[in-house]
């Protein structure tokens, strides 16, 4: 009888600390949607080629560049620099299009770890700084 009351004692203190890690956990992790995140400005720095962007999430930005040249470009970088609100350069990050044809449009895709970026501006380089 001694072993049933210990075993159902620790039954239910184990299902209270289960519900307590659960619910700790949940409203925790609920805390860390960037839904309700300030969203980031975008600023594009380059004419040409263009660059569009078509998605801003917290870790990621994703666009387009359009070669509107009369060249053919083997190799071209999309630049990112991240700024916090007080305008200090966090960091920089780059995507590399190669064999870029006139006329045609490339997908780029930035991902990032920086975090309390306001503004982000893009550009287009022909190598890394």
């Amino acid at each position: 009888m001694k072993t049933m009351k210990k075993f159902w004692k620790y039954f239910i203190n184990f299902l209270v600390l289960m519900i307590l890690v659960w619910a700790g956990t949940y409203f925790g992790v609920k805390g860390l949607n960037k839904e309700g995140a300030k969203p980031i400005e975008c600023s594009i720095q380059t004419k040409s080629p263009i660059i569009n962007v078509t998605k801003t999430t917290s870790g990621k930005i994703t666009g387009t560049v359009t070669n509107d040249t009369s060249v053919f470009i083997n190799e071209i970088y999309v630049k990112a620099e991240f700024y916090n609100d007080a305008g200090t350069l966090i960091g920089t990050k780059y995507d590399k299009i190669k064999y870029f044809n006139v006329g045609e449009k490339a997908k780029f895709t930035i991902q990032f770890g920086y975090t309390n970026i306001s503004t982000v501006k893009l550009s287009t380089v022909d190598k890394i700084d």
